[in-house]
């Protein structure tokens, strides 16, 4: 399955600063995909109506059960405030159990560098996880 395109939500001045968070969410089990994309959609419909979101995309790897995510926000509290949030709150008590350990990862940047590339995705996932090995 590629990668959804990029999805703008919001025109910033490419010089404003945002908020980037990226995830790896690694299901167990095939069987746990179905459940894993109802809860996508749902929170691909709060997105849509998130205050703060500036854009995201999906990549879905389903033969490795693995998922990327990326997002900008124009801050850490609208970040905050849409994990907070149902669909998205209830997601993450749903289908925890059924992951292996995810790793995410925030920073900043200016509007004018989005959309992030996946493979900028990937390479922070990848120093996040090694920096965590190393601990």
């Amino acid at each position: 399955m590629p990668a959804l395109p990029w999805k703008k939500i919001e025109e910033l001045a490419p010089d404003t600063e945002v908020t980037v968070m990226a995830s790896r969410l690694p299901l167990r089990h095939h069987r746990s995909i179905p459940r894993f994309m109802m809860w996508t959609l749902r929170i691909r419909r709060q997105l849509a109506a998130s205050p703060g979101l500036v854009g995201y995309s999906l990549d879905a790897q389903l033969a490795g059960k693995r998922f990327w995510t990326v997002s900008a926000w124009t801050g850490n509290p609208e970040l905050r405030q849409f994990n907070r949030t149902d669909p998205h709150r209830s997601a993450t008590t749903d289908i925890g159990p059924l992951m292996d350990p995810t790793t995410f990862v925030t920073w900043t940047t200016s509007a004018g560098e989005l959309p992030i590339e996946w493979a900028e995705v990937r390479r922070r996932i990848a120093d996040a996880d090694a920096g965590a090995a190393g601990r």
